[in-house]
């Protein structure tokens, strides 16, 4: 089984906005919203849990009343940071999936995703144990240790913008979460971070420019107007 657990547990005290991102209505639906009906759609998915803002549970479940999504199975609260919404979420699985189940992580402010990201994560991870979406970038970058000047810049072709999905053995990544506990790995914002700091290799799988995160207001207009441009003018 597929399942795919949507992070929707943050708040971003930058963004200004009067509610979380992840609820922003866009053309009379909330981001969160178009990102469950990718999932819904695919045909490689199973079931999608939301591990969500404490407080949303039951709005997140009206929305998915409203917009059929009926692959909707769980809606948990999230934890203080990525690592803990991931484990939190893993952690209820598997009380009722098994461990070789594949858990695609992903987070609902990236409601742009495709079909081709979620496949291919999806068949790297049964190919290579796991699929982590990444990007090349289309610009060099440089270390600074005071934001004001370089001291080294860096080829674009030596690093990878991270996405989401980043998809796993379900059991294999219950252990890792342990393990990670026992070597008091703590409070990393995304389960990539985690595993690489295990020291396991990363295998990435295809991510995409126009799989955007909605991070700031500007965002959220990036996102209607890829929408629009998408599904002609709305």
């Amino acid at each position: 089984m597929n399942i795919a657990v949507l992070l929707a547990g943050g708040v971003d005290p930058t963004f200004k906005m009067d509610i979380p991102k992840q609820f922003v209505n866009v053309y009379n639906r909330p981001i969160i919203v178009y990102t469950m009906e990718i999932f819904q759609n695919h045909p490689e998915i199973d079931a999608i849990m939301v591990a969500c803002l404490k407080g949303w549970e039951n709005m997140v479940s009206a929305y998915a009343k409203q917009f059929n999504i009926t692959k909707l199975k769980w809606v948990i609260p999230g934890g203080g940071c990525g690592q803990e919404t991931s484990k939190i979420a893993v952690d209820k699985l598997m009380e009722s999936c098994a461990s070789d189940d594949i858990v695609v992580i992903h987070d609902s402010i990236r409601p742009l995703v495709s079909d081709e990201i979620i496949s291919d994560s999806i068949y790297t991870c049964r190919k290579k144990g796991m699929g982590v979406a990444a990007v090349t970038s289309m610009d060099n970058v440089m270390l600074t240790d005071d934001g004001m000047t370089g001291r080294l810049s860096i080829s674009r072709y030596a690093f990878r913008r991270i996405q989401t999905p980043q998809t796993y053995f379900l059991g294999e990544l219950q252990t890792a979460h342990r393990e990670a506990i026992e070597r008091n790995i703590n409070n990393e914002n995304d389960t990539n971070n985690m595993i690489s700091r295990l020291g396991r290799n990363v295998s990435f799988s295809k991510g995409a420019d126009t799989n955007i995160k909605i991070n700031t207001v500007e965002d959220v207009a990036m996102f209607k107007a890829l929408y629009a441009m998408k599904n002609g003018d709305l």
